[in-house]
């Protein structure tokens, strides 16, 4: 009887699953990859209870769902072998849309009767090959990093590459932006922003989490991209401080308003705490970067709101206004708003003068408009 409560206390968590948005550009993930993905996946649900070691290896090792972890997930599983009759599985796709999948998990047993019968909601993370669960990663720290780049700038298409391929790694969890300097995509704000953080005048640069700051000098992405997580790995554990949450937005020709909720806990020193937001063009494949290459996540407005002042879990208004003036290249071509914005929405601690020690970033979360 415990065992048998244990799992129906795994399966209300699983249930309360809510979609996560977050967004993989510009790699098209085709529908039929996904129901493939899923064919496969179902192929070794059906073979329950051998099948257990192959099930899992569907669930990503960062999986987080609710905090259900991929241990968790393999306990609900193993959980169905606890019961006094066989347990046959049945696993259904009901619907994707982008990188979220809903699916149908039937229990039942030997004689037919349902044993259970519920819904799951996931999100898939693009492997070398395929997908694997990922979860919505909710109640976890997410790591920004602020880049600093340029279409002439020789040594930053490697940095962008690699970026982006931590981005395609760490999902939901990981989130970066791309300031342009001293080009046709540079925002009016990118200026007195690279003048606030500490630089030498040289591009790329870095900000991780607001709070270090790396000129990334090594010739190759491999090299990048493995300077760029040593220092994400230790901020990814961190204890989450501040929770956001109920991001509402309203997009127009000319404006972008909003409201998040944040969370703040009691330990967190309010001084100049700000909600930082930024609107991005998720990808430009016509104006390219110095190794030929498109760009991601180009910034075309940033805001601060002061939220020093807040009560500790208080509801945010934010406004980013004048979308009808972008940079340069938009307004050239007059391409207008691009249709593919992410809105990336961050709590920072954002000093007169830049302090290393307290220009902390807390959270990140984003929504595709």
């Amino acid at each position: 009887m415990k065992k048998f409560l244990i799992l129906i206390s795994l399966v209300l968590i699983l249930f309360a699953c809510d979609r996560f948005e977050h967004k993989f550009e510009p790699e098209i993930i085709s529908e039929n990859y996904i129901i493939d993905f899923f064919n496969t996946f179902a192929d070794s649900i059906a073979s329950f209870p051998e099948s257990i070691s192959g099930i899992i290896s569907f669930y990503n090792d960062g999986y987080n769902n609710n905090g259900m972890t991929k241990t968790d997930v393999e306990n609900f599983y193993t959980a169905f072998t606890f019961v006094n009759t066989p347990i046959f599985l049945e696993a259904t796709l009901i619907d994707t849309t982008d990188d979220n999948i809903e699916w149908r998990l039937l229990a039942t047993e030997l004689s037919g009767a349902t044993f259970m019968d519920t819904i799951f909601t996931d999100v898939i993370l693009p492997t070398e090959d395929s997908f694997q669960f990922y979860g919505n990663q909710a109640d976890m720290r997410n790591v920004m990093v602020e880049l600093f780049t340029g279409q002439w700038c020789p040594n930053c298409p490697n940095v962008e590459e690699a970026l982006h391929n931590l981005r395609m790694q760490y999902g939901s969890r990981f989130s970066y932006v791309e300031y342009h300097f001293i080009d046709a995509l540079e925002g009016d704000f990118v200026a007195d922003l690279f003048n606030y953080y500490p630089n030498t005048g040289t591009l790329p640069l870095g900000i991780v989490n607001g709070n270090a700051h790396i000129v990334y000098s090594a010739s190759s992405v491999e090299e990048v991209q493995t300077e760029i997580e040593t220092a994400i790995i230790p901020l990814l554990q961190e204890p989450l401080l501040i929770l956001l949450n109920d991001l509402q937005t309203n997009l127009t020709d000319v404006s972008l308003s909003g409201s998040v909720q944040v969370e703040i806990d009691p330990s967190i020193v309010r001084d100049n705490l700000n909600l930082v937001a930024v609107l991005m063009d998720d990808f430009n494949d016509e104006y390219l970067n110095n190794h030929g290459e498109p760009h991601f996540n180009i910034a075309l407005k940033r805001i601060t709101v002061d939220i020093s002042t807040i009560n500790r879990s208080d509801t945010v208004e934010f406004e980013i206004t004048e979308l009808n003036v972008l940079p340069q290249w938009y307004m050239d071509n007059a391409t207008g708003l691009p249709e593919d914005l992410t809105l990336v929405i961050w709590v920072q601690t954002i000093d007169e003068q830049y302090n290393q020690n307290t220009c902390a970033v807390y959270n990140v979360i984003e929504v595709s408009l």
